[in-house]
C-alpha cells in the first residue's frame, strides 16, 4: 500500500490514524500535511463503542458552545 492509498484510506475512515502511521511510518503531523497535499481532511470521529453515546453528548454540547459564542 502506497502512502497515497493509506492516507485515502484513512480520510474515508476505513483506516484508523494509528493504523495509517504503522503502515506508512508517519507521524501525525506528517499525516496531515498529506491529507492537506491530497486535499483530504480529517475523518470525523467515531462515536461506537462503550463510550459513543457520551462522546456525541459531548460533541452536541460543544457545537452548541461554538454557535453561541458566534
Amino acid at each position: 500500500m502506497t502512502i497515497d492509498n493509506a492516507l485515502r484510506a484513512y480520510a474515508s475512515g476505513h483506516s484508523s490514524a494509528k493504523e495509517t502511521k504503522e503502515h506508512t511510518g508517519l507521524d501525525y503531523a506528517q499525516i496531515l500535511d498529506g491529507l492537506g497535499r491530497l486535499n483530504l481532511r480529517v475523518p470525523p470521529p467515531a462515536f461506537d463503542g462503550p463510550d459513543g453515546e457520551a462522546l456525541r453528548d459531548s460533541a452536541d454540547r460543544f457545537t452548541a458552545f461554538l454557535k453561541q459564542v458566534r
